[in-house]
């Protein structure tokens, strides 16, 4: 008489001369849908803790959901959409830092050599303007503007004059200014 055979252990090797049991095409199927279920989800989550926090964000470009998004991004970082003004250190280059500073406001003087800005908080600020400082279009008194400004003591020199909310620094590609 046979002693009859003890089933194996989950996960044991199958024992030489069984032949392995093969999924069917259904178990497939649904394992495949449970995996798709599980990836969606998962983005989904992600997607929403992200946008809950105003962390919209891509790389090269303003992302986000209705309302163009929070962040712009260029080659160099980012920065937020609505800033008004703002300090922040940069790497020189050549392994030392500087500071530069953003501001969005409207012109209220500008000449040859200089521009007043004032933001809609009140802040206002006077840059000086070089030959190196690159401008979008021909900016004009009233006008809202960013400017973008390599900070040295209390004088701010300005590297970029454009459009009100785009991202002046490295914009298009281009190398930060001031390198």
């Amino acid at each position: 008489m046979t002693e009859p055979t003890k089933p194996a252990a989950w996960g044991a090797p199958v024992p030489a001369g069984e032949p392995k049991k093969a999924w069917s095409g259904r178990k497939t199927a649904i394992a495949a849908m449970v995996a798709v279920l599980i990836a969606a989800g998962g983005g989904a989550a992600i997607w929403a803790g992200t946008a809950a926090n105003g962390a919209e964000q891509g790389q090269g470009g303003m992302m986000g959901g209705p309302g163009g998004g929070r962040m712009i991004f260029g080659p160099d970082g980012g920065m937020p959409r609505d800033a008004l003004h703002g300090d922040f250190v940069v790497s020189d280059g050549k392994g030392g830092y500087r500071t530069e500073r953003l501001q969005t406001g409207e012109i209220t003087e500008i000449s040859a050599t200089s521009i007043s800005l004032t933001s809609k908080d009140g802040y206002q600020q006077v840059y000086t303007i070089d030959s190196s400082t690159r401008k979008t279009g021909d900016p004009k008194t009233g006008e809202k503007v960013t400017v973008t400004a390599k900070v040295a003591g209390n004088t701010a020199t300005a590297t970029t004059i454009g459009q009100a909310g785009q991202n002046q620094r490295g914009q298009n590609g281009g190398p930060r200014p001031g390198y």
